[in-house]
């Protein structure tokens, strides 16, 4: 039987490292290692180098990595049974050509092969006969996490037309999304100290960078749908351009990447809470100046990212971050920009509309509920209005946004409950402020960010 031979991501070289299979029960298996991006092998059909027969391999269980000078290296991934290179136990070393890495029941060798000419434009399969070939049609999609096959008719979010070269499918079952989503798996060049939260998109931790030391904020998302590499790439690639978003008011993005089938992103971490924890504390008798400074600082980053061309569709109390400065005032920082947008426009799902509702209901615009993808900044001055509105009264803009209401017709055709009638001591010229804010046509509401920002500066 010839080999498979399967490309992790990369970039092309002068050398070809091939990562093969000669013992276990992936034998006669190789894969290809084409860049410096860390290659993980594990137990999860998510992982680059998948042996999810292999019941002895972690999930995330080693990573190779080709430096860009050629040098190769192995890393131990917190493994449950140990990686062992030329039979001797190892969290790190360097590697050869001929080298054995064994891990679980599964024996590898490393091959270097030198390159003469240019690489093909996909080398996806190198030497398989048609029949050999992998077929992605869903009764081919196995779960990362227990090998379970995916159910009749499972959709796959894709960036490529049909009938191209086949790609490599991700997909975990309900019960291993549940238990990933319970136990933070390792993710490359970082150590998760505790968890700092979860909510819609995801779970939180802080970690902290091997290298630097540095701690961030690292928050981890499991797709609820099965994901192809082209679908995966598109979302990653989108995050990396939102990451050049440097703005005082905007949380940072550091870096973002995948492993054992989840989204990782590398993110500023703010020592301190988010606004809908300083609301609800509050209970509805926050001071009005400071409201409308935090209001004031939010405008600030939206405005940055107005004239960047990003729009954020998904401003709401939890998304705010609530930090001090050097000088030891309160900073409050616009986290997960572009997140949901990116997410959704590729077709993954992993946002259960239940917590969307409860979370972001009340915040969205009448014009979001139509149509996500064509909302315009008019979009974030509502749901910036809406979360002001939440700071001052501890209340959301509607009466009742519970499980069974038709959320439909309550965000496009109930008026919000007057900000006066919730807190009677708010200025009438603030709370005329909060209606325009507040419209539901979209024309009606300021023209920008810095619009807002000025006719809520007397109130400051």
């Amino acid at each position: 039987m010839s080999a498979l031979v399967r490309n992790a991501p990369g970039i092309g070289g002068a050398i070809r490292v091939v990562l093969e299979v000669v013992d276990g029960p992936r034998k006669g298996v190789a894969f290809v290692l084409d860049g410096p991006e860390p290659f993980v092998v594990g137990r999860s059909a998510l992982a680059d180098g998948p042996v999810p027969e292999d019941g002895s391999l972690s999930r995330d269980h080693f990573e190779v990595r080709v430096g860009h000078g050629g040098e190769l290296s192995v890393r131990d991934l917190h493994s449950t049974n140990g990686t062992y290179v030329n039979d001797r136990q190892v969290d790190r070393a360097r590697l050869s050509d001929g080298d054995r890495i064994s891990a679980g029941q599964t024996l590898f060798r490393i091959r270097v092969e030198r390159v003469v000419g240019p690489p093909s434009a996909r080398p996806d399969e190198v030497g398989t006969e048609e029949h050999d070939r992998p077929q992605f049609g869903a009764s081919s999609i196995v779960c990362g996490g227990c090998g379970q096959p995916a159910p009749p008719g499972t959709q796959v979010a894709k960036d490529r037309p049909e009938g191209g070269a086949p790609e490599s499918i991700y997909w975990l079952c309900d019960n291993c999304r549940a238990e990933m989503a319970m136990t933070p798996q390792p993710v490359p060049h970082y150590t998760t100290l505790r968890e700092l939260g979860r909510g819609a998109m995801g779970v939180v931790y802080l970690a902290q960078h091997n290298r630097t030391g540095r701690k961030v904020a690292l928050k981890l998302i499991v797709p609820e749908s099965a994901a192809a590499r082209s679908a995966i790439d598109r979302f990653l690639r989108e995050m990396s351009v939102i990451s050049k978003l440097k703005h005082p008011n905007i949380v940072e993005w550091l870096e973002q990447g995948t492993t054992g089938g989840r989204f990782w992103f590398a993110m500023e971490y703010i020592e301190g809470t988010n606004l809908e924890s300083v609301a609800r504390s509050a209970k509805g008798r926050y001071p009005i100046d400071q409201a409308c400074r935090m209001a004031s600082q939010i405008l600030k980053g939206l405005d940055h990212a107005h004239r960047q061309g990003f729009v954020h569709r998904d401003i709401k109390p939890e998304n705010i971050l609530i930090g001090r400065t050097i000088e030891g005032y309160l900073a409050a920082k616009i986290s997960d920009f572009g997140l949901a947008k990116s997410y959704r426009s590729i077709g993954l799902s992993g946002l259960t509309f239940s917590g969307e509702m409860r979370g972001t209901i009340p915040f969205m615009p009448p014009e979001q509920m139509l149509d996500f993808k064509t909302v315009k900044p008019s979009g974030d001055l509502y749901a910036t209005t809406a979360t002001l509105y939440f700071l001052l009264t501890g209340q959301f803009i509607y009466d009742d946004v519970g499980e069974g209401i038709d959320v439909v017709q309550l965000v496009l055709e109930t008026p919000p409950i007057p900000i006066r009638r919730r807190r009677p001591e708010i200025p009438a010229a603030l709370a005329d402020v909060i209606d325009r804010g507040l419209s539901r046509d979209a024309e009606d509401r300021f023209p920008d960010a810095s619009a807002l920002r000025q006719a809520l500066r007397p109130f400051c």
